[in-house]
């Protein structure tokens, strides 16, 4: 060995000690750091990602099938998948806040009540805004129809009162100026 490898021989096995410090953490192993969390936090995030899928889902395949990306086909088949899983998904949810008050509760369900999930769901088409010739529209802040343009009657955001001329641009209760 000459005088001049040493200093590279030492630059060599400093540099790879740095190197080894800097990578260690990224490639230990995903076993050490999930010891670390705590499962409970770990399956009540994973819950709360998951919550809300299926009615995303049904969104987005209203979406693609008003813009005309999904057919008529794929579009009932979708709708009848996801509509059945949101469904199990708010029962789900609605079972988590019923269950403590059910079992101090010495009420017994009969068949006649009305399931509060579907109850829900028609609480919630019925707010959304319907088009005359289209029927129920996606969007729930639309003021005209996305299929044919028509206009939605709708309500002032300032008053509350009924707006139902077409091509309104005032409200006639307050004369807030409505959509542009």
């Amino acid at each position: 060995m000459s005088e001049g490898s040493l200093p590279l021989i030492l630059g060599t096995l400093l540099a790879l000690v740095a190197l080894s410090y800097v990578l260690l953490p990224l490639l230990s192993s995903s076993e050490e750091q999930s010891a670390t969390a705590p499962r409970p936090a770990r399956a009540r995030a994973s819950a709360q990602n998951e919550e809300g899928l299926a009615v995303s889902a049904l969104r987005e395949i209203e979406f693609d099938r008003e813009t005309g990306k999904l057919s008529d086909t794929d579009y009932d088949e979708l709708k009848s998948k996801y509509t059945q899983l949101a469904l199990n998904e708010m029962r789900l949810a609605d079972r988590r806040v019923v269950a403590p008050e059910a079992a101090t509760a010495d009420v017994v369900p009969t068949v006649a009540d009305e399931d509060p999930v579907e109850a829900a769901v028609r609480a919630a088409q019925a707010r959304r805004p319907k088009c005359p010739t289209c029927g129920p529209r996606p969007e729930s802040d639309a003021t005209y129809c996305s299929g044919c343009g028509h206009y939605l009657p709708g309500a002032c955001g300032s008053c509350g009162a009924d707006v139902v001329m077409p091509g309104a641009r005032f409200c006639n209760a307050c004369g807030v100026a409505l959509a542009a």
